[in-house]
C-alpha cells in the first residue's frame, strides 16, 4: 500500500500550484510546500517512514494542506485525499 500512499501525496502535490495562495499555512512559497511533500515522496519510495510524522501534521485538522484547498477551491478533494490518507495511517497500510 505504500504505492497508494505515495500517488495520494503526488496528487496533492499537483495541487501545489507556482501561484497558489498560502495564506494561513505557514509557507510563504509554494515552492516551499511542493519541495516539502516531494521529500516526503521520495523518503517513502526509499522505505524511509521518518516523513510519515510531517505528512500526518500537514493533514491534520486546521493543517497547512486543508488551508491551502480553502484558500486554492479544492476542499472537497482534499476532504477525500485526507480521509483516504487517515485510513492509511490509522491502518498503517503504508509498510
Amino acid at each position: 500500500m505504500k504505492e497508494e500512499l505515495i500517488d495520494l501525496i503526488t496528487k496533492v502535490k499537483n495541487k501545489i500550484t507556482d501561484d497558489s495562495n498560502m495564506l494561513w499555512t505557514k509557507y510563504n512559497d509554494p515552492k516551499d510546500l511542493q519541495m516539502e511533500l516531494e521529500t516526503c515522496i521520495h523518503e517513502l519510495k526509499e522505505d524511509n517512514l521518518n516523513s510519515m510524522k510531517i505528512i500526518n501534521v500537514l493533514f491534520g485538522p486546521t493543517g497547512d494542506l486543508q488551508e491551502h484547498s480553502i484558500s486554492n477551491g479544492w476542499t472537497t478533494e482534499y476532504l477525500e485525499l485526507s480521509e483516504k490518507f487517515d485510513d492509511l495511517y490509522k491502518n498503517r497500510q503504508f509498510n
